[in-house]
């Protein structure tokens, strides 16, 4: 990012309608903020105010972009959802995921989700996370552990966040991935803490490990990791063939963030869900204003997000189906040529019971990738939405 969106403290920040978003390191945060914070912050004024409109709605850029900077992967988890193994065609070379980079640079995104595949299986990782900080974007990273020496975790310090992918403790860490690495992403952990680098792990959550959260939290402590991103396990990739068995129940779902927010409290441990557990979140009533402040969301592929593969192809998000569009092609097609617009204006032709859930405007009908899996409709509601269920229950009710 150039100077004029980063003030004196170093903290980053970009103007919208509404007012702004402000990003900071330390600690981590990411704010929307009205039109007077900005003017307190200093920060002067901005054309984009000169509208009445001050509501949160398109944003003139992402604020997260999710780079799978490669497809190669030696695990091959059954349930990856970007099908990693072999290397995609066209994969950027370090240059042009350089001038990748750049472009989300300019467009004043601020963070910038490293993954795959395995990353680490780039020779070039490393240039690439720093040249991602020479331009003023927070490089995070998600990578399985394998191949992780003390040497490699000295040089994650250029992350803004390291997470290790582990869906269980002991034996469960293999209930999707078939293989016992459980070991290896332990060993990885120990070497990341011991550097000093922020250290978190990824879960995919689902019915066959759900019961095992607890254990994971009470892990997490004694490793001294700093939290734990929950993701909802969904059909895309490989693990498309495998939903219907393996997705969370809805018993499972009503009960997911009374759970967390227990077992965060008790260990200390930040517990994180990823955009697609947002439905589960509403169903117990959380403040929208509250929601709204720390940019709490449902799907926001192609407004707040978008997901990028290796060969530069771009997605509403990582679970998405791609789009002939490339990176290099967003500055003169985002906000323009609207190549995002049936997910942007899903809220203006929601049916029930979204169109008339409080959550509308937040939830955005929950996760469309798990809509269109099971009912074959990207427009339908998310069917695993505790509110939808209830809701299609009464509608088959003998009552």
């Amino acid at each position: 990012m150039s100077s004029e969106s980063r003030d004196s403290s170093g903290m980053e920040y970009r103007f919208e309608n509404f007012g702004g978003i402000i990003a900071g390191t330390d600690p981590p945060l990411l704010a929307f903020v009205d039109r007077n914070y900005m003017r307190d912050l200093g920060l002067g004024e901005s054309p984009l105010w000169e509208t009445d409109d001050e509501s949160i709605g398109r944003l003139s850029a992402p604020t997260e972009v999710h780079f799978a900077i490669t497809n190669k992967c030696s695990v091959k988890c059954p349930h990856c959802y970007m099908g990693g193994g072999e290397e995609d065609e066209g994969q950027l070379d370090t240059n042009s995921l350089k001038r990748a980079l750049d472009v989300l640079a300019e467009m004043k995104v601020f963070h910038v989700a490293m993954g795959g595949g395995e990353a680490l299986e780039r020779d070039d990782l490393f240039e690439i996370a720093e040249h991602a900080r020479e331009k003023g974007l927070v490089p995070n990273l998600t990578i399985s552990g394998l191949g992780m020496t003390s040497k490699i975790a000295e040089k994650m310090r250029v992350f803004g966040q390291v997470n290790v992918s582990v869906d269980g403790i002991g034996d469960g860490y293999a209930v999707f991935r078939g293989k016992d690495m459980f070991a290896v992403a332990d060993r990885a952990l120990g070497r990341l803490i011991a550097a000093g680098v922020p250290t978190g792990i990824n879960c995919v959550l689902g019915r066959r490990n759900f019961d095992g959260i607890g254990e994971l939290f009470a892990y997490s402590h004694s490793k001294g990791l700093n939290e734990i991103e929950f993701l909802r396990f969904k059909p895309s990739g490989r693990a498309g063939q495998l939903y219907a068995e393996e997705c969370t129940t809805y018993e499972q779902n009503i009960s997911l963030t009374p759970l967390l927010a227990e077992m965060s409290a008790r260990h200390g441990i930040d517990a994180k869900i990823d955009c697609s557990f947002v439905p589960m979140f509403c169903y117990h009533g959380p403040p929208r204003k509250i929601l709204q402040a720390l940019a709490t969301y449902g799907c926001e592929a192609g407004n707040v997000l978008l997901g990028i593969r290796s060969n530069g192809a771009v997605s509403g998000c990582s679970f998405m189906k791609n789009r002939e569009l490339s990176v290099f092609d967003l500055p003169s097609t985002f906000g323009k040529q609207e190549p995002f617009e049936r997910i942007r204006t899903w809220t203006q032709r929601a049916p029930q019971p979204c169109r008339s859930c409080e959550y509308l405007d937040i939830c955005k009908g929950g996760c469309h990738v798990v809509s269109e899996h099971v009912t074959g409709d990207f427009d339908a509601p998310d069917p695993d939405c505790p509110f939808v269920v209830e809701y299609q229950n009464e509608g088959t009710s003998d009552d």
